[in-house]
């Protein structure tokens, strides 16, 4: 849609001369040419229908990238997609000053649009949430969820039952610079629940767990230690010295979000599934991302496929660069997930997608120097398609390439598209290129990462 940059769904509004599409509901929106917005009351917003600037733009609420309108300051260089421009928002009246020093906002509903983590509990923002329009303009992003933004000020210990209280802290006190404790090892910046008597800090998620999960992984259910102890986590083998949840069953040790941790996943540095395990017989192996040691006495994440000894730790092969966070249903089908089939079908006409006349297959004959395919744009060579009333090749390979593919430098799947008509940057080699491209299309994705058929061919995932 050219309103609000994303795909097509339900009634459709269409020019089949310039393929100029329009969603119904946004075709309808009364856009004002200028709109004073609470996201950036220093001035008017006036409305584009294409972008301001020469390549891609991202939205400043948001930070996802779009081709749509777009409402845009020219002075600040700050631009709201239609979707985020239309949110109903609300100035939060007596939010508590300690907590953060400029207004913020209150938005019920965002729609999703915002994909940040909340700032307090450094989880996905959700539900109704509260907005610093003052950071966004500083690129520093603050955003709380409302249940958040609305905790006690003082709780009472969970430990041990003692008298004193423990205070509430936007930013936890600072530590030594080779400090070991929990919250330094994972480099933790929101907000704490802090004793200095007992020197214990709770993190939100601390405060929020209960005593008992359940999880479809595991067949018994977890029980809360209410106990601060060090310890190793059997499902990820990295320590702790929080309040670890307990199988008195199975006498493991976990963290709390260790215990939802996927069964079967697919990341961008393997090409088939790989499969979680809390133990596996003792044997030296290295992770193959991270190229440390493996101790395969606890969690860790592996290749199931015969002559495939592929082995990674759990957190680097969670981590958000190499891992989209979707997991594979128990009884996939390992054959699904790659070419089902490598054997030549040799059709001679076909209609492509992205080209308006019949295409014929050539097998062997001469070939004009100059003929390039219009999908790879190398050199054409046999077999190859080409069209008889316009100067339209594709190579064979090209023509077949797969609406979808994977590259390991991007998380999500990635979808094959026509970039003819304009010349992009390839993510992965940083080269110009037209032609055909692969691109994510993930509405939650924030980069622009599209790849050259040259660039994706060299790897086989």
């Amino acid at each position: 849609c050219f309103v609000c940059g994303k795909l097509t769904d339900g009634p459709t509004y269409v020019c089949n001369e310039c393929k100029y599409y329009l969603h119904k509901r946004c075709a309808e929106l009364e856009l004002t040419p200028h709109l004073n917005h609470p996201f950036h009351p220093q001035h008017l917003l006036t409305l584009f229908p294409k972008s301001p600037y020469e390549g891609g733009w991202g939205c400043d609420f948001c930070q996802r990238p779009s081709s749509g309108f777009v409402y845009h300051c020219d002075p600040c260089k700050f631009d709201l997609h239609i979707n985020c421009a239309l949110l109903q928002s609300s100035i939060a009246p007596n939010f508590p000053t300690p907590l953060h020093q400029h207004p913020l906002l209150f938005i019920q509903d965002h729609n999703e649009e915002v994909n940040r983590d909340c700032s307090g509990c450094m989880k996905p923002l959700s539900g109704p949430i509260y907005h610093c329009s003052d950071c966004s303009l500083s690129d520093e992003f603050f955003n709380l969820h409302k249940q958040c933004a609305e905790l006690p000020l003082e709780i009472n210990h969970t430990y041990d039952h003692r008298k004193h209280p423990l205070t509430f802290l936007p930013k936890r006190p600072t530590h030594l610079h080779n400090c070991s404790c929990y919250l330094c090892k994972i480099q933790w910046e929101g907000f704490v629940y802090s004793c200095s008597f007992c020197k214990i800090e709770l993190t939100l998620d601390d405060f929020f767990s209960p005593q008992t999960i359940t999880n479809e992984n595991h067949e018994h259910p977890w029980t809360l230690l209410s106990r601060q102890r060090s310890f190793v986590c059997d499902f990820c083998g990295t320590t702790g010295d929080r309040t670890p949840y307990i199988c008195a069953i199975c006498d493991l040790l976990v963290h709390k979000n260790c215990i939802s941790l996927p069964r079967n996943i697919l990341i961008t540095r393997h090409h088939h599934v790989i499969s979680h395990s809390y133990s596996l017989p003792q044997q030296d192996e290295l992770c193959r991302i991270c190229y440390k040691e493996v101790d395969t006495r606890y969690g860790s994440y592996h290749c199931n496929a015969s002559d495939c000894d592929y082995i990674v730790h759990v957190h680097c092969a969670t981590d958000k660069a190499v891992w989209d966070g979707k997991s594979i249903p128990e009884g996939y089908d390992e054959r699904s997930m790659e070419a089902l089939d490598e054997s030549i079908n040799w059709i001679t006409d076909i209609k492509h997608a992205y080209h308006d006349h019949n295409l014929r297959l050539t097998f062997s004959g001469e070939m004009n120097n100059d003929g390039q395919c219009d999908g790879c744009m190398r050199t054409i060579s046999t077999p190859f398609y080409s069209c008889e009333q316009c100067k339209f090749f594709l190579h064979k390979e090209c023509a077949e390439l797969p609406r979808n593919k994977r590259h390991p430098f991007h998380k999500h799947l990635l979808t094959l598209t026509n970039s003819n008509i304009v010349i992009f940057v390839c993510s992965a080699c940083q080269s110009l290129h037209h032609g055909f491209n692969y691109k994510c299309d993930d509405g939650n994705c924030m980069s622009f990462f599209e790849c050259d058929i040259p660039c994706i061919s060299f790897w086989t995932l």
